[in-house]
Formats: structure tokens, C-alpha cells, sequence
């Protein structure tokens, strides 16, 4: 049997609990998974006190969207490490000289120069100010053995749902064909008693307008003619 805790605003609706940690350590092996949710690092740290946040940043997985805070920034720019660019420096030159003899013949030299460098640079992957600048769907995942993951969030009724398996599709077409042949037994059902009982009521002694109604209707006449 598994228990999921979702705690949202776990900071200002618990606050500091020991239970918390001991569900966070040794609740795993029983089956009891948490979820909770803080504003940013600074609430963390005033809920796990004592360096308890970092221990509890080291076991659990970590997903931080809408950053607003530069303490929360700048942790999950250090924690996605940098990235090597490589860097291409460069440029041209050119000169032009002008000469004359004495018979006012000139000559013109022309001379052009262009030299390329590259260099490699490391940067962020994200700064602080980019991690601040993401759109609030965005999300930023830390688990263990694992490098970060950029993810997308979804609202519940934004989640497409998965067809169906094909055994379910067996099973409902199953059911709907189960149903039709139920509602058609029914139906004749009803027919046959429907045809039983007129037989029953249009013989001699059956429905009005037969034999012996018409017999009453002839006696009747003569009583009152005599």
C-alpha cells in the first residue's frame, strides 16, 4: 500500500515538524511518498533549520518553477553548472601608400591584412537572471543520478488522454454488443406477450364487438319490442 502526501504551501501550513523528516527518511521503505511545495530557499531554510535544508535538498528530487527570488536564482544556475562556448576573435586590416619620382610618375601599393582566432570560454548554462526570466510552465528538475531536465508544465485538463488499450476496446465493445442483444430479447419479448394476449381476448368470449356481444345486443332488441 503507497500513501502520497501532497503539501502545498508547506512552509506557511507546517512550518518546522520532525514527523516530516521522519517520513522523509524511513517513510520511503513503507510506502509513503511527499510532495511539498515552498516559495523559494529561504523558507525552505526557516522550516529545515540547523543545515537540515541542504540534507533534505541531497535526498529528494527537485523541481523549481517561477524563480523569483535571487537566492533561488543563482542556486539553480549553480546547479546546472556551465557550458563551453567557443569564442572566434578576428579581424582585417588594410593600408594604401602613395609614391612619386621626379618626373611626377606615382605608384600606388595597397596592402590588406585579416587574421582569425577562436578561443574556448566557459559561461552558465543559465545565469541567474535567465533562471528568473523563464515562463512560470517551465520547470527545472534535479533528481539523483540524473543530469537536470528542462520540462513543460501542463495543466490537468490541458493532459491529452491516452487512447484506450486494446483489451479495453474488447471489453466495451463486448459490453455494448452484450447490451443490444439484451434490449432485442426484451423487445420480442414484449412482442410475443403483445400477439398472446389479443388471441386470448378476439375469440368467442373475447373483446367487444364478437359474437357474443352481438348475441346480448339481438336479445336486448326483443325484450324491448315485445
Amino acid at each position: 500500500m503507497k500513501i502520497h502526501f501532497v503539501i502545498d504551501e508547506a512552509g506557511s501550513s507546517l512550518g518546522k515538524m520532525d514527523p516530516l523528516a521522519t517520513a522523509l527518511t524511513v517513510g520511503r521503505s513503507a510506502g509513503i511518498r511527499l510532495q511539498l511545495y515552498y516559495q523559494d530557499l529561504g523558507q525552505l531554510k526557516k522550516c529545515w533549520p540547523d543545515g537540515a535544508d541542504q540534507t533534505l535538498l541531497a535526498n529528494v528530487t527537485q523541481i523549481f518553477f517561477g524563480v523569483n527570488d535571487p537566492q533561488t536564482a543563482d542556486y539553480v544556475s549553480s546547479r546546472l553548472g556551465d557550458e563551453t562556448l567557443v569564442v572566434v576573435n578576428g579581424g582585417t586590416s588594410g593600408s594604401t601608400s602613395t609614391q612619386s619620382n621626379e618626373k611626377g610618375q606615382a605608384s600606388v601599393t595597397r596592402s590588406y591584412n585579416w587574421n582569425e582566432g577562436w578561443q574556448q570560454q566557459a559561461r552558465r548554462l543559465l545565469k541567474p537572471e535567465e533562471v528568473a526570466a523563464l515562463s512560470p510552465r517551465t520547470a527545472i528538475i534535479f533528481a539523483p543520478g540524473m543530469p537536470p531536465l528542462r520540462t513543460t508544465l501542463l495543466r490537468y485538463y490541458e493532459e491529452r488522454l491516452r487512447p484506450p488499450s486494446r483489451w479495453r476496446r474488447f471489453w466495451v465493445n463486448a459490453k455494448l454488443a452484450a447490451d443490444c442483444v439484451a434490449l432485442l430479447i426484451v423487445a420480442i419479448a414484449i412482442t410475443v406477450g403483445v400477439l398472446m394476449v389479443k388471441e386470448q381476448y378476439s375469440g368467442p368470449h373475447g373483446l367487444p364487438g364478437g359474437p357474443q356481444q352481438r348475441k346480448v345486443d339481438e336479445s336486448w332488441e326483443c325484450w324491448t319490442t315485445s
